[in-house]
């Protein structure tokens, strides 16, 4: 197998087919074959639809015999899912793009073509011109650039979801243990070589995206917790700098009383210091227990998801678990049509 291509799926099963039908097309194109199975595989990955998107995710494996879907048995996480079909691909190639085709199939060749032509272990796709919606784009920018200073990396704040890695990438990739996925700060982790090309970003035909912006916020708290531990060191200088002022209003305070001053502290100065001062307290507790959760799902070492059937034309791929200190663990059942 040549190349493996992941697709998270969450209640968008309704755009599998035309998404097939253009992967397809690109492929036989690229490749100058009309059979793509024996080198390209496209693994769908349900993330607990709600809807009927199992059911038409194994329709279009029943018409494109190149399609594998794994169907969890809840929902898991978009980055999760990806780490699942990273698993199971078997590629010496891999890809991931969203099928939505905001990013297009047919910029999958420009992206194989720069890791073929360089010594790049993963190549992004750069959105020139972005067409989400103006409030995606800003969280988006805002979101990238704010990881950026907290990590100390250095991530094109327009870098798009479609990319491209080799074999090594992904057995790296593979290898991680953590709980808390963030697949753009994992893979700045590990390093490696990093190429980026410009690609072309469209417009949403159908529907709407599931990452609303609470998600987005979310998914920015546990990207920052997960991968700096900046916000700790920031609120102890805070509340180093807050007692250096209380260490100096007693003093100033101490020599008021010394030279016999008059000092009449005011009622509504005092509560606004108690309020602010608790309120920089339950934010510090606040934080450090984000940590703790943190710390309290690495310990409790469950597997990263729960596979409830895989399904596909060809022969099975063998199921990749989570973890693979419990790898009989949890059952699951394969499917093939007639």
């Amino acid at each position: 197998m040549n190349y493996s291509f992941v697709v998270p799926i969450y209640n968008d099963g309704y755009l599998a087919e035309a998404f097939c039908q253009e992967f397809n097309r690109v492929f036989q194109h690229y490749l100058a074959s009309e059979y793509i199975d024996d080198q390209v595989e496209l693994i769908f990955v349900n993330d607990g639809s709600k809807n009927d998107s199992i059911i038409l995710l194994k329709q279009v494996a029943d018409t494109f015999s190149f399609v594998r879907v794994i169907d969890f048995s809840r929902n898991f996480g978009q980055h999760i899912a990806l780490s699942c079909g990273y698993k199971n691909a078997r590629g010496l190639y891999v890809g991931m793009l969203n099928v939505d085709m905001q990013d297009p199939p047919n910029q999958i060749p420009v992206l194989l073509d720069l890791i073929k032509s360089n010594d790049y272990d993963i190549v992004f796709g750069l959105r020139q011109d972005s067409h989400s919606p103006f409030i995606d784009r800003i969280t988006s920018f805002c979101f990238n650039y704010t990881l950026n200073k907290l990590t100390g990396k250095d991530v094109p704040l327009n870098v798009a979801t479609i990319r491209v890695m080799n074999r090594l990438f992904v057995d790296a990739y593979n290898s991680l243990t953590e709980k808390s996925r963030y697949l753009p700060g994992l893979e700045s982790w590990l390093g490696f070589k990093h190429g980026y090309t410009p690609t072309v970003h469209r417009d949403r035909l159908i529907g709407k995206s599931s990452y609303n912006f609470k998600k987005r916020v979310l998914m920015a708290v546990e990207s920052i917790v997960s991968f700096s531990d900046l916000p700790l060191k920031v609120v102890a200088l805070f509340g180093l700098a807050i007692a250096l002022i209380g260490f100096a209003l007693l003093l100033i305070l101490i020599i008021q009383r010394l030279f016999f001053i008059e000092f009449l502290p005011g009622f509504i100065a005092t509560v606004s210091v108690m309020i602010f001062l608790g309120g920089v307290q339950i934010l510090v507790i606040g934080l450090a227990s984000l940590y703790i959760g943190r710390i309290l799902k690495e310990v409790q070492n469950r597997p990263l998801y729960i596979v409830r059937e895989m399904y596909s034309r060809q022969p099975p791929i063998a199921l990749s678990h989570s973890s693979e200190q419990r790898p009989t663990h949890y059952a699951h059942s394969v499917s093939e049509s007639a």
